[in-house]
């Protein structure tokens, strides 16, 4: 049994609810941030302790913060218009929880946008960083995280590529399209690859940074595979019964500005270091191959407390 103390920011959210089981599940005693009695219900009924606070204001949460071993910052929202002040005022939550009190881990979660659009070519941890529009503010951010060392506090960062699985993420969101309306409605010509990684996978990375990660470690999370938009539309087009259409590049720039630039972007990961250093081991390879069984998942019940 692990007697360390994990706090948990988006607990309740998609990445940060798989994370707070598998840490329950690993042995840690999980305190999960969320913002309403309906969800630190949801929580405790997963055995996760829920702390009620708001991250725009640090005062709600920093207390019990500052009793915690470690933690991982996993509340994750880049197409909020105040996603930049939100994390900032986390990130103050943080230093302050370093400079006085019991912190010394920090696992923080950044993306793969942050390396910009790379045309289809194959990224690695070393690749520089040219962040998209979207996320400007995520490379300094990083650094803030990583200036925490000089606390004492092990700071990593994670770069998760697309992550799907369960009832979230673009993913999902494709299905609910599908089984609404017929149709599956990918950006652009669907030519650009995007990287993608199972929230599950993405969670057991994270167990494995809490106990292998060096300080200034940065980590991009990706299953290796190489599927292009219109490959993975067309997949969830065929187990759905829908039919896949492309959205053009022009008007989903209007409607959805730099987060819909965001979607035309074109990567390819390798993720060797995370695999060297951690040992991770993903269990999902190919979202296309593994199709049917997503669909399912998404299906499944057992995923409703997931926002």
């Amino acid at each position: 049994m692990n007697s360390s103390k994990v706090f948990v920011t988006g607990a309740s959210g998609y990445l940060g609810s798989a994370i707070s089981d598998l840490l329950v599940r690993a042995g840690y005693e999980v305190i999960g941030l969320t913002r309403d009695a309906r969800s630190a219900e949801q929580l405790s009924r997963a055995g996760i302790q829920p702390a009620i606070g708001d991250l725009t204001k640090p005062e709600t949460f920093v207390g019990v913060l500052k009793n915690c071993d470690l933690a991982v910052h996993a509340a994750y929202a880049d197409a909020e218009p105040n996603a930049a002040a939100i994390d900032q005022r986390a990130l103050e939550a943080f230093a302050d929880a370093a400079e006085d009190g019991r912190l010394r881990r920090l696992l923080y979660t950044s993306g793969i946008w942050v390396h910009g659009d790379a045309r289809g070519e194959v990224i690695d941890d070393a690749s520089p960083l040219a962040p998209l529009e979207v996320v400007t503010w995520r490379a300094p951010h990083e650094e803030v995280v990583l200036d925490l060392g000089q606390h004492e506090v092990v700071p990593v960062v994670f770069r998760p590529g697309i992550v799907y699985g369960g009832r979230g993420g673009f993913m999902a969101d494709w299905f609910r399209e599908a089984k609404e309306t017929g149709t599956v409605t990918y950006p652009g010509d669907g030519s650009q690859y995007w990287p993608l990684v199972h929230r599950n996978d993405v969670a057991d990375a994270y167990r494995l940074g809490l106990e292998h990660a060096a300080a200034g470690d940065r980590f991009l999370l990706a299953d290796g595979s190489a599927h292009t938009v219109r490959e993975i539309a067309e997949a969830i087009a065929a187990v759905t019964g829908a039919t896949a259409q492309p959205l053009p590049a022009e008007e989903l720039i209007a409607t959805l500005g730099a987060a819909g630039a965001a979607r035309l972007s074109s990567t390819r990961v390798n993720a060797a270091r995370a695999r060297r250093e951690l040992g991770w081991v993903p269990r999902h390879a190919s979202f296309v191959q593994e199709v049917e069984a997503m669909f399912r998942e998404w299906q499944s019940p057992r995923e409703a407390r997931v926002s």
